[in-house]
């Protein structure tokens, strides 16, 4: 059996020939059809639109910080509202630092400042990213289903209802799946992510709260790029349902590929991929650098945010 270094450096190197895959497609779409891109024309609105879209993300920030504390209030652990904005405003910096592991290193940091015990935040952190990236996938799959004939990609035929709900099911579940195994068969493990007692496992009432607030975060994406794809390229096809779910898809591999600071290269190469049906290859390649740069105008200004908060 591979010694965990060995493991580690295959993950490293796997992580870096997706990478570098994700950015040849990247770059030979944009050779291809940089002509097709269509021109902004930077009025007052145009700049609107695009300074909401950069405000849209920042209150994605805000409904997580409010659903974190909802996790860290379940487990025991008081902490108001705006400092737990503050801390996730804050640490979503680190992204783009080498590794795309800095957010949650720096989330750590500052919670433990704040008085969160180190294994609470983790085990919040644990179920709230887990459910994050259940409720994308979900998103993305039924992106898949409705709107792409995924045989055109590749000789596989296209996955049966039944299957797409198992496995939905399955991802939605993995939380408590999760924290059940910990709890069962590492004790020592989990009494150290409780604070010295087992986790607790989160109740019904708080997963329908954290996948509808999930399922919120993406309409929200959805809706920049609907946005941007009509007032800044002039689009008139897609609607907010199709923006959403194709977004998903290139939001999550961005987000969980360890490496990638922020899923940078990642994304635009989904994004691309994702909503070339929609609008066209031209739009789409356009589409996946405005929303870069929206998202990360949204970083700053949820750090600007959660300075605030930690100062006040």
């Amino acid at each position: 059996m591979p010694s965990p270094p060995c493991k580690r450096r295959w993950a490293q190197w796997a992580s870096v020939l997706v990478l570098g895959l994700a950015g040849v497609y990247f770059v030979g779409s944009l050779s291809r059809h940089i002509g097709g891109i269509p021109p902004i024309d930077w009025s007052f609105s145009a700049v609107l639109v695009f300074a909401l879209t950069a405000l849209l993300m920042l209150l994605n920030f805000v409904l997580g910080g409010v659903m974190w504390r909802w996790l860290l209030v379940e487990q025991g652990q008081t902490l108001t509202a705006g400092r737990a904005v503050s801390i996730i405003g804050m640490s979503q910096i680190g992204k783009y630092l080498p590794g795309n592991v800095g957010h949650f290193v720096g989330q750590v940091g500052l919670a433990k400042a704040a008085g969160v015990p180190l294994g609470l935040c983790m085990t919040t952190m644990l179920i709230f990213n887990l459910w994050l990236v259940a409720i994308g996938t979900a998103l993305g799959a039924a992106g898949f289903w409705l709107f792409l004939d995924i045989s055109t990609w590749v000789n596989w035929p296209k996955p049966e209802p039944l299957g797409v709900v198992v496995l939905s099911v399955l991802a939605l579940a993995s939380p408590w799946l999760g924290l059940w195994s910990i709890n069962r068969w590492w004790p020592a493990l989990a009494l150290k992510l409780g604070n010295g007692h087992p986790p607790k496992l989160p109740t019904v009432k708080i997963a329908v709260a954290l996948a509808l607030g999930f399922a919120l975060t993406f309409v929200i994406f959805g809706f920049m790029v609907q946005l941007q794809a009509t007032h800044l390229f002039g689009m008139t096809s897609g609607d907010l349902l199709s923006f959403t779910l194709m977004f998903a898809t290139a939001w999550v591999a961005g987000y969980v590929l360890p490496g990638a600071p922020g899923g940078l290269g990642v994304r635009e190469a989904m994004v691309v991929a994702m909503l070339t049906p929609v609008v066209g290859a031209g739009a789409a390649i356009g589409l996946s650098i405005t929303m870069r740069l929206a998202t990360v105008a949204g970083d700053g200004l949820a750090f600007g945010l959660g300075w605030a908060l930690k100062t006040k």
